[in-house]
């Protein structure tokens, strides 16, 4: 693990200060990577399994959320994370993948589980969503998904771009600390 991490540093600190680190990858070149890890596949039978065609199934989607959400203890801003972070995501499969979009939503212990698959299979660039996009009208969907998840990965195979949101109920939404 220390390698790996080391590996994305461009510096390392030593006796006599930064020195360039020979082994570093830049992050684009690492992420590339990661969109070709396969995930574990969805439990047999979810909780959620919908599917979304156009921009009027959006609303249906968010009602089903909202529900799912409050019913595993969620509260209002935890339960709003879920709702934006995954409608987020199904939208973008629209825009820039291909319809259907199919949700499907699980629980696993205390963590919601949200996958995202559109019919498009075209890989995510690299970096989506881990930088702010300069556009605060459009390119926001991975960036709002990745603030609000608290893991995002994604998966691109055959004719299926797949991203999945963990939400652990502990930490999605923290209420504020009273001193």
């Amino acid at each position: 693990m220390i390698e790996g991490v080391r590996s994305l540093h461009d510096h390392e600190l030593s006796a006599a200060g930064p020195v360039p680190n020979p082994g570093f990858i830049r992050p684009s070149d690492y992420l590339a990577g990661r969109n070709g890890i396969a995930f574990e596949s969805p439990p047999p039978n979810t909780d959620l399994d919908l599917s979304v065609r156009d921009e009027h199934d959006l609303a249906p989607l968010r009602a089903e959320l909202r529900v799912w959400a409050a019913s595993a203890g969620f509260d209002p801003l935890a339960t709003a994370d879920v709702l934006v972070a995954t409608t987020e995501v199904a939208t973008n499969g629209l825009i820039h993948g291909a319809p259907p979009v199919r949700i499907r939503c699980w629980r696993c212990a205390d963590t919601l589980i949200a996958q995202v698959d559109d019919a498009g299979g075209i890989p995510l660039p690299p970096m989506a969503g881990y930088q702010s996009p300069d556009d605060r009208r459009a390119g926001r969907g991975m960036w709002l998904a990745r603030q609000l998840a608290d893991s995002v990965t994604t998966y691109t195979f055959d004719s299926c771009t797949a991203v999945r949101l963990h939400f652990p109920r502990d930490v999605t939404h923290l209420p504020p600390s009273v001193d």
